[in-house]
């Protein structure tokens, strides 16, 4: 190999850790198209469990005596609905990072290669 910077770097630059050559259609992929769908389908599963949640307190709470115990277990229910609200924001978040990042990855996981070192 040539001792020259520029020639190890295009050896880096076109190692088996390089992303294929079709990754911006990848990219515009996983952007418009994979991820809004994950997003969507994420977020679509938490409201209905919220939903389901929130139909069965109220199932509850019809029979329900006192007035003021109903209106404190709605009240921890939308608490917790808050904070279920906030780990889903991070949930998403978590998987728009992970679905952007794996349109820049190479597409299958290299085998232990040697680094490439200057010749001796």
């Amino acid at each position: 190999m040539n001792d020259s910077v520029m020639f190890q770097g295009l050896a880096r630059a076109f190692s088996a850790n390089t992303p294929s050559m079709a990754w911006p259609i990848a990219l515009w992929k996983n952007c418009f198209f994979d991820c809004p769908l994950a997003v969507s389908s994420h977020v679509q599963q938490f409201v209905g469990r919220q939903m389901q949640e929130q139909v069965q307190l109220l199932a509850d709470l019809s029979r329900e005596q006192n007035p003021s115990a109903a209106l404190s277990r709605e009240a921890a229910f939308l608490q917790q609905s808050a904070l279920a609200w906030n780990n889903e924001l991070l949930e998403v978040a978590e998987l728009v990072r992970g679905r952007l990042l794996t349109a820049t990855q190479a597409d299958a996981a290299p085998e232990a290669q040697p680094p490439y070192a200057r010749a001796a």
